[in-house]
């Protein structure tokens, strides 16, 4: 039987995300916006039933049975507790919020009232990162010593926008810096020594970033930009040789294993063209489960990836209003 979504949030993501919600067989029946005007008119776009101008409101609705937030970065945290309050299972768009003790606090909160919640890091559930990840497990290039990936783009510097509004969570750094850097910790574990330099805008988010970091058992490093057009590929090499995960990293069509400058393989992954149908099909896995947490996108790689970001973001100098 289909399930009923309530999506909070009327940008692009949120449509994507209703595309995906019905090419899996569940339903859309309700969605807010801070606007009444926003909200009515997504909802006739999209022939969606009911439509309301606060995003808390819709977790009243007695026919949404899972909420996916898609709102902007500085409510995410309250957004997503409206909806542990009112017993409902969320999907929260990254990052799960600004900072690590809010997010701590969230996902205390999720546990104690044993609401599903999870973090939409939907590169951790799609074919090429799966892959990249089987393959290492195999040993094909053998221990991963050495991590690099990047993530850029040229953005949009419309300062109203959340790209370059500090009050609304701005900054390249949890925009498209969280997936290198959830994929390189993925691979080699939480760093044991975090160093980073960046370049911040006139409104004061971090505009492009280089990190480098000290891990256990090898280094890694990783860019992130609003500047610059990257290729937005990782490389995770090793004695034996190295994979190549080909851009764009966050729903990879594929690996490429080269030994040296020899090119071993160059294989495209089944699916990776259903992008976000990938994470909805990780919600329902997990609500047949009646699971609380995914066991693909956990709760502590949530916390992990934050506390890593809050330490990058002091060592820059940036700093959200309160």
């Amino acid at each position: 039987m289909a399930r009923h979504w309530g999506i909070m949030g009327t940008g692009g993501i949120a449509v994507a995300l209703l595309e995906a919600i019905r090419a899996e067989g569940d339903e859309v029946v309700a969605v807010s916006s801070a606007s009444t005007e926003r909200a009515a008119a997504f909802a006739m776009q999209h022939a969606v039933a009911r439509s309301y101008g606060t995003h808390h409101e819709l977790t009243t609705d007695p026919q949404v049975e899972v909420v996916y937030v898609a709102t902007t970065n500085e409510t995410h945290h309250l957004d997503v507790r409206a909806c542990i309050d009112a017993g409902l299972p969320v999907l929260a768009e990254k990052p799960f919020a600004l900072d690590l003790p809010r997010s701590q606090d969230v996902l205390a909160a999720a546990r104690d009232a044993g609401v599903f919640v999870m973090e939409a890091m939907w590169m951790r559930v799609q074919p090429g990162f799966l892959d990249l990840h089987r393959r290492i497990a195999e040993g094909e290039i053998g221990r991963p010593r050495l991590v690099m990936a990047d993530f850029g783009f040229p953005a949009d510097t419309d300062t109203t926008r959340r790209w370059y509004d500090l009050a609304q969570g701005g900054g390249a750094l949890l925009d498209v810096g969280i997936y290198p850097l959830t994929l390189i910790t993925s691979v080699l574990g939480a760093p044991r020594e975090v160093r980073a330099v960046g370049e911040l805008a006139s409104t004061g988010v971090d505009e492009q970033v280089a990190v480098a970091m000290r891990h256990e058992t090898g280094v890694s490093s990783w860019t992130c930009s609003f500047v610059a057009d990257s290729g937005v590929e990782a490389t995770v090499a090793g004695d034996r040789g190295s994979l190549r995960l080909r851009g764009p990293l966050h729903h990879s069509p594929g690996v490429t294993r080269r030994r040296g400058a020899e090119q071993l393989e160059h294989a495209t992954v089944d699916g990776h063209e259903l992008g976000y149908r990938h994470e909805v099909r990780e919600v329902q896995r997990c609500l047949d489960a009646e699971a609380i947490a995914s066991p693909a996108i956990p709760h502590a790689a949530t916390l992990e990836v934050m506390a890593i970001l809050d330490e990058i973001r002091g060592q820059l100098g940036v700093h959200f209003p309160n």
